[in-house]
C-alpha cells in the first residue's frame, strides 16, 4: 500500500471494516479489536491516524515496534492463535502502521479472558447470547443448528409413518420397524442426524416432527398481502401462519402465493380471477431456497410480504460462509444446513446445485437479494413491474 492508497482509504473513514487509532491500545484491548475482525468479515487497522482522519504518524523505529508488538498480541492473546500481516506506509504527516486482519478461518475466535468479540460498526461488541454464540461456531463449521436435539421433544414427536414412507420411496427396501427392532431403528435414526439419544433434532422435526407450532414455534412462515406498497400498512388482503414441517410449510406458503397470483389482473379487483403475474417456478425457488439455507439458530420465521409492486420473502440469517448477492445471481451455492439441504431432493421440489435461482431469473429477471448484515436477514425481493426490453 502506497500512501496515495492509504489516503484514500482513511478519506472513506471508519466502518466495519476499518479502524482508525492514534496509538496503539493496551494488549488486552488490542486483542479484542483483532477478535472482533476475525469474528466478522476481517478488515484493517490503522495505527497512527486520529479518529477524525487526520495522520499523526510515527518513525521508522516506532512503526516497526508497534508492528511487532500487535503481531505478538495476534499470537499470545487471541484463541486460537492468529495471524495478521502489518505494514508501515510512510507519509509527509510520518509513517503509519496498517494491520491486515482477515476473516478468521477458524471461527469463533475469542480473547485470553474467554470473551468472544464481533464488529459493531466501527467498535466492537461483546457476544452475550448462546444464540450468537452458536452462530459463531456454526461460521467455523464446528456447530450445525440442524444437528441439535431439541430438548423438550421425545421420539413420540417423530412421524414414524412419514418417514417409513419416505424410506422406502428413497432405499426401495422395508424400512426399520420399531415394533420388531427398536435397537435398529434407532440407530438408522441417529445415523440420518434424525435424533440423538431420545430427543429429536431439530432436522428430524422440520423434516418429518409433529407438534412443531409447540417444539419449535418460531420455524414457521409469516404470510401477509399487505393493501399498498408499505410495510406499515395496517391493512391487509390476507394473511396466514403456516406452521409445520418442510414441505408443509412450502405447500402451504405456495397456496398463499399461488392465491394471490389467481387473482391479479391488470386493473381487476381482487375478487376477480386474473392472468398470473410471476411464474410459479420463481416461487417455488425462492421459497425453497428460503426453507433450506435460512439460520434455524435465530428464533424467527421467514416473512412472505406482498405489496403492490413487490414480493418480499424474507430468510432469518445473513448469507453463509461469505456467500454474496453476486454470487447467487451466478447460481454459485453454498449451504449452512447440510442435513436439510440432502433430505430437500426426496421431500422438496429441490436441486440443490444452484440452478434453481438461475431458473427462478431466467423466468422473471427483475429479481434481487439484498444481505442485510444488521437485520441479520436475506431479503428476496421479486420486483412486479419488468423492465422493459
Amino acid at each position: 500500500m502506497e500512501e496515495f492508497e492509504l489516503r484514500s482509504q482513511i478519506l472513506l473513514g471508519e466502518d466495519s471494516t476499518r479502524q482508525f487509532k492514534r496509538e496503539p491500545s493496551a494488549d488486552a484491548k488490542m486483542a479484542g479489536e483483532i477478535v472482533a475482525f476475525a469474528n466478522s468479515s476481517g478488515g484493517r487497522i490503522f495505527v497512527g491516524v486520529e479518529k477524525v482522519g487526520d495522520i499523526h504518524g510515527m518513525s521508522g523505529a516506532e512503526a516497526e515496534k508497534v508492528g511487532e508488538d500487535i503481531a505478538k498480541i495476534a499470537w499470545d492473546s487471541v484463541r486460537p492463535p492468529f495471524s495478521i500481516l502489518t505494514k508501515a506506509v510512510a507519509t509527509s504527516d510520518g509513517i503509519v502502521v496498517v494491520v491486515e486482519i482477515p476473516n478468521g478461518a477458524s471461527k469463533p475466535y475469542c480473547d485470553n479472558k474467554g470473551v468472544y468479540w464481533v464488529k459493531n460498526g466501527p467498535d466492537k461488541r461483546r457476544v452475550q447470547s448462546p444464540e450468537e454464540l452458536a452462530r459463531l461456531f456454526q461460521l467455523g463449521e464446528k456447530l450445525y443448528a440442524e444437528n441439535q436435539p431439541v430438548a423438550v421433544s421425545t421420539l413420540e414427536d417423530f412421524d414414524r409413518d412419514r418417514f417409513t414412507r419416505f424410506y422406502e420411496a428413497k432405499y426401495s427396501e422395508s424400512a426399520p420397524d420399531p415394533t420388531l427392532d427398536s435397537g435398529v431403528y434407532l440407530r438408522t435414526l441417529e445415523n440420518l442426524e434424525l435424533v440423538a439419544g431420545n430427543r429429536v433434532t431439530v432436522a428430524g422435526l422440520l423434516l418429518f416432527g409433529k407438534r412443531l407450532p409447540v417444539l419449535l414455534p418460531e420455524m414457521k412462515i409469516d404470510a401477509v398481502w399487505f393493501k399498498g406498497a408499505e410495510r406499515s400498512s395496517d391493512e391487509w388482503w390476507d394473511q396466514r401462519i403456516i406452521t409445520g414441517t418442510l414441505p408443509e410449510q412450502y405447500d402451504g406458503g405456495m397456496s398463499f402465493l399461488k392465491r394471490w397470483n389467481s387473482r391479479v389482473q391488470g386493473e381487476g379487483s381482487f375478487n376477480q380471477a386474473g392472468r398470473q403475474e410471476v411464474p410459479e417456478t420463481v416461487f417455488e425457488e425462492l421459497l425453497i431456497n428460503a426453507l433450506i439455507h435460512r439460520d434455524y439458530f435465530i428464533k424467527d420465521s421467514i416473512k412472505v410480504f406482498i405489496f403492490d409492486d413487490r414480493i418480499e420473502i424474507r430468510s432469518p440469517g445473513k448469507l453463509p460462509n461469505s456467500l454474496t448477492v453476486e454470487q447467487i445471481r451466478r447460481g454459485l451455492r453454498r449451504s449452512r444446513n447440510v442435513l436439510l439441504a440432502s433430505f430437500a431432493p426426496d421431500l422438496l421440489n429441490y436441486r440443490g446445485i444452484g440452478s434453481g435461482v438461475l431458473r427462478a431469473l431466467k423466468s422473471w429477471p427483475s429479481i434481487s437479494w439484498f444481505n442485510d448484515t444488521d437485520g441479520e436477514e436475506v431479503v428476496a425481493t421479486i420486483h412486479l413491474t419488468q423492465p422493459s426490453t
